[in-house]
């Protein structure tokens, strides 16, 4: 009994612990595990329930999967304490409820170098152990890391063309004759070449997408524009030295959250939107407290240029962080929303260009341009126009 409790908790993420009458904390927890651990029959015992449950759990996945006419899937690569992985979902409609749902079909160990011929060669054996044809599997998303995108772009079924008309004779009765064994031996090559390792279709994904954009193309036209180069740098860098000053003090924390009346935001590397929530949050304080704040922490100022920058940068990404939050939705965004939120996002992108100064003047048109660029194949599609007005939350007019 003790070694199916064990087993129970792993499963379902410790939900009996909740059940027991103890306090739930590091101390009691460890108590009552020596105790398991007395009472059970050994970690060879636990190991085999394990190893049980997840073959029925698998086998279920399986099932589930196999019922499914169509389903995406998502991959990515990670490293984590100098060792990669490679994970891989599945995400299919329900029948019954038409909701999204969703299943993890592997976490494994991705040794060597990751390089797109391995990554190929993992995701084939992943989706060929559940059965996922590329008549199954729509399309897989992947970020926009080289190794993925030429992966995908390797090993992608060719589509050969199949002539119906009947083979045409010389004008002196004689039929044209091919050497079959070259053919054949063509044939080969190609097949060893391509090593039979076929994928499904390959979306890169939308919000990882406009993240570069706001990484790379404002920010390189920012930290290249006459106009923008000094206050920009300016104006990031006092921003970067209060909110480093918050993180590193407890007292200074305090103090910006009593002069700002709401907690500072502090932006994450991976999260090109918190630093535009963090530069709001800013810039809804009044340019005399920022600068009391900046005197306090013994600080270089803020001036009206800088202040007027900032708020003109968060009026213009504000529908990035906006459309971010929508494609980066757990349950409601679907391949239907992205063609919307893309024509709604350049849209009132390009309402603010007359309401600028001559230091963001350019911005709209800049990133306007890089999206139609970088979304171009996704603009331009059938596919995601069907899907689009297939969508109920969309009305046709």
């Amino acid at each position: 009994m003790v070694d199916k409790w064990l087993v129970d908790c792993i499963d379902d993420d410790l939900p009996n612990i909740a059940l027991m009458d103890l306090s739930f904390n590091t101390r009691g927890l460890l108590k009552y595990m020596h105790l398991c651990q007395a009472q059970s029959q050994g970690q060879a015992s636990v190991a085999k329930e394990l190893d049980k449950e997840y073959a029925i759990m698998e086998k279920e996945l399986r099932k589930t999967i196999d019922a499914q006419d169509y389903v995406s899937t998502t991959a990515d690569i990670w490293s984590a304490n100098n060792k990669g992985f490679l994970g891989v979902t599945v995400h299919w409609i329900d029948a019954d409820t038409l909701k999204r749902k969703k299943a993890a079909i592997a976490c494994r160990r991705c040794r060597g170098r990751h390089t797109y011929d391995a990554i190929a060669t993992e995701l084939e054996d992943i989706f060929s152990q559940y059965g996922l044809t590329n008549d199954k599997v729509t399309a897989c998303v992947t970020d926009n890391g080289s190794n993925f995108v030429k992966a995908f772009k390797e090993h992608q079924q060719r589509q050969v063309e199949s002539d119906e008309e009947e083979d045409e004779v010389d004008g002196d009765g004689e039929a044209d004759f091919t050497d079959l064994h070259s053919v054949l031996a063509a044939a080969k090559d190609d097949n060893a070449r391509d090593g039979l390792c076929v994928l499904p279709p390959h979306h890169r994904c939308a919000a990882h997408t406009l993240n570069l954009i706001a990484n790379n193309e404002v920010d390189k036209w920012l930290s290249s524009n006459v106009e923008s180069r000094a206050v920009y740098r300016s104006a990031t860098a006092k921003c970067s030295a209060l909110w480093m000053k918050a993180s590193r003090s407890t007292v200074a924390s305090e103090f910006l959250e009593e002069v700002s009346g709401r907690k500072s935001i502090v932006p994450t590397v991976t999260r090109w939107n918190s630093y535009v929530d963090g530069y709001s949050r800013i810039t809804e304080m009044p340019l005399t407290d920022i600068n009391n704040i900046c005197t306090q922490f013994q600080m270089k100022c803020m001036n009206d240029r800088e202040y007027q920058f900032l708020k003109e940068y968060c009026s213009i990404m504000k529908p990035f962080t906006v459309a971010l939050d929508i494609l980066q939705g757990e349950d409601t965004c679907f391949y239907g929303t992205l063609q919307p939120t893309l024509e709604v996002l350049m849209g009132k992108v390009l309402a603010m260009k007359t309401s600028l100064s001559a230091m963001t003047t350019g911005l709209p048109e800049v990133t306007v341009g890089a999206i139609k660029t970088r979304f171009a194949a996704i603009i331009d599609s059938k596919e995601a126009l069907l899907a689009a007005v297939s969508l109920p939350k969309f009305k046709l007019r």
